[in-house]
């Protein structure tokens, strides 16, 4: 296999070439990079970098561009990772947890799991008590909610943010 083939993404076509691999690294490293500073980076027209870059969007490999938050700078500096295992296992129960939960405004992220636990989920609120109360209100007492377990998290370090090719 050679080493391009090997770095299609299912259903996304075509394989990502060198210059699409330096794009999506610097966009990575910077996804505020302006569009002529992208193209001096890699090497390329700046309307060549639009394109590409657009074009690694419509496939599906860029899925968006977000701001981080410090959430102790906007009063959320208690987080935790609650796990979750639904009384049931079938569509309705599922599909009624994932349709309320993961949108809760707490909620930073959901992860559907296997193994003892169903669901993942990583919150993060302003005070323990507000934890408490967030585990009471939304999980406790939903009936599709068979158990949880809350582990405080001390401190979030971030990991790669696209592995790369």
């Amino acid at each position: 296999m050679s080493s391009s083939a090997k770095n299609v993404r299912p259903g996304a076509g075509e394989p990502l070439d060198a210059i699409d691999e330096r794009l999506l690294a610097a966009l990575v490293a910077d996804a505020r990079i302006s569009n002529k500073q992208l193209a001096e980076l890699v090497g390329i027209a700046p309307s060549t970098a639009l394109m590409r870059t657009r074009a690694l969007s419509e496939r599906g490999i860029i899925e968006g561009f977000e701001a981080n938050l410090s959430l102790s700078a906007i009063g959320r500096s208690v987080q935790a990772l609650i796990a979750v295992r639904l009384r049931a296992h079938d569509r309705e129960q599922i599909d009624r947890f994932t349709s309320r939960v993961p949108n809760l405004p707490a909620v930073l992220s959901t992860f559907h799991t296997s193994g003892s636990v169903d669901y993942l989920l990583h919150i993060a609120v302003a005070t323990t008590e507000d934890l408490r109360d967030w585990v009471l209100d939304n999980l406790a007492t939903d009936p599709v909610v068979g158990h949880t377990e809350t582990t405080l998290v001390f401190d979030h370090i971030q990991g790669n943010h696209g592995p790369l090719p």
